[in-house]
């Protein structure tokens, strides 16, 4: 593997630890409540004003929203929905009868509440509301809260404001970070608490998140962003060039790597890159994203997979001749994006699929957000008359073997009580 382009030495390390403070914020919002959320917003935020979004306020944000806007977001939310409504199919009611007098059975059950987290930052994120809220409610979860950090000394930013109005969200709160997650876990005498935590947020939410984690369900814990490209001699350098730059753009340390078979198209791309950057007139968070995470390299499509599949990125793109074979080699990722049309950012946004993903190799045991997310599986068995004497006499002895003497006597009282 040979690289045109590294990441910078040290790069990976610019993360600080921030657990002290995390929990010290925990601990006051569980001590003092609404009041300690207040403190947090007012500190860090700038905010001082009512922690729930009034309704009104909620109505006159989607009124403000453009037309142009509002169709998009009707697109973008049906496409998400109608994925997301075809993945209960995933999640009926299954029974077998494996033997006789022997019926097991599974079923999902959707959580009785949910917090959605969009986070703040330089610019809305509506599509994260969509992603959250829409797989949530096709869950069926009954009661769904939205918190947003205020962005302005008035609120939180009316654009996703207006789309949780769409999306029929009533209970949003305007509260962001560690405070945010700690009063939806813990509840205060305002916010009542939720059974899952679900949505991306900054190091302070992640970490609130790890930390409440068992008090409360959560998604998962979302690090910098990552996507990671796989491309042939069938790749268009101009749309390599496009993808990865816009994956820099999430964030500075947001991580962006090409693995090509190609020298010239990898060269191509680099150059590319450099002369989109020098001619945009916004360019920091991709610039430095770039300059300290970006990688190009040249290599075989053997050792891309393999690489590929150690990285466990949350976004692949297989920009190849045949991305279903290369696909079907691929063991870890979040989410995986075909052919030299698909751009990962249709994915952030219109496609449907969810956009909310493991990160940090993360993708190795997890997955993104689903349906099932917000969904728990339950188990049932039946066991009839003419199973009891085989499972009583087989548990009945595992019970003996592991000291459990109660544990027999309730399987054998069952063989001298048959009901019909």
């Amino acid at each position: 593997m040979f690289f045109l382009k590294e990441p910078e030495a040290g790069s990976t390390t610019a993360i600080p630890d921030v657990s002290e403070t995390v929990s010290g914020i925990i601990a006051e919002v569980l001590s003092r409540g609404t009041e300690a959320v207040k403190r947090y917003s007012a500190f860090l935020d700038g905010y001082s004003g009512p922690v729930r979004v009034a309704s009104h306020f909620l109505d006159e944000a989607e009124r403000s929203l453009t037309p142009d806007l509002k169709k998009a977001l009707s697109i973008a939310s049906s496409n998400i929905r109608s994925f997301h409504s075809l993945q209960k199919e995933l999640l009926e009611e299954k029974e077998w009868t494996p033997k006789e007098g022997l019926t097991l059975g599974l079923r999902f059950a959707p959580v009785e509440s949910a917090a959605i987290y969009i986070p703040g930052g330089r610019y809305p994120l509506p599509s994260t509301a969509l992603m959250g809220v829409i797989a949530a409610q096709e869950a069926g979860v009954k009661r769904i809260a939205a918190f947003t950090p205020p962005s302005t000394p008035t609120g939180p930013d009316p654009v996703i404001l207006g789309t949780l109005s769409m999306l029929g969200i009533n209970e949003t709160w305007a509260v962001g970070g560690a405070q945010a997650v700690a009063a939806a876990a813990l509840g205060t005498e305002d916010i009542s608490p939720v059974d899952i935590i679900a949505g991306p947020g900054n190091i302070y939410v992640t970490e609130a998140k790890r930390q409440l984690f068992g008090k409360v369900g959560i998604d998962g814990l979302a690090g910098p962003s990552e996507v990671l490209v796989i491309a042939d001699d069938t790749a268009d350098p101009d749309l390599l060039a496009a993808d990865l730059l816009a994956q820099a753009e999430h964030d500075t340390l947001a991580r962006s790597t090409l693995l090509c078979t190609e020298l010239t198209i990898a060269e191509r791309t680099l150059s590319i890159i450099e002369q989109m950057l020098g001619d945009s007139s916004d360019t920091g968070t991709a610039l430095i994203s770039w300059t300290s995470q970006g990688s190009i390299a040249v290599c075989s499509l053997e050792d891309a997979v393999k690489q590929a599949n150690i990285a466990a990125p949350e976004h692949i793109v297989l920009a190849v001749r045949d991305p279903r074979t290369i696909l079907s080699r691929c063991t870890s990722f979040g989410s995986a994006f075909l052919g030299n049309l698909s751009a990962q950012s249709f994915g952030d946004y219109s496609a449907g699929t969810n956009h909310i993903l493991p990160t940090g190799r993360s993708a190795r045991f997890s997955g993104g957000l689903w349906t099932g997310s917000f969904m728990r599986l339950q188990t049932f068995a039946e066991i009839g008359p003419s199973g009891t004497s085989e499972l009583a006499k087989t548990g009945g002895a595992l019970a003996e073997a592991e000291g459990l003497d109660f544990h027999r006597v309730a399987l054998l009282a069952r063989t001298s009580r048959i009901y019909k």
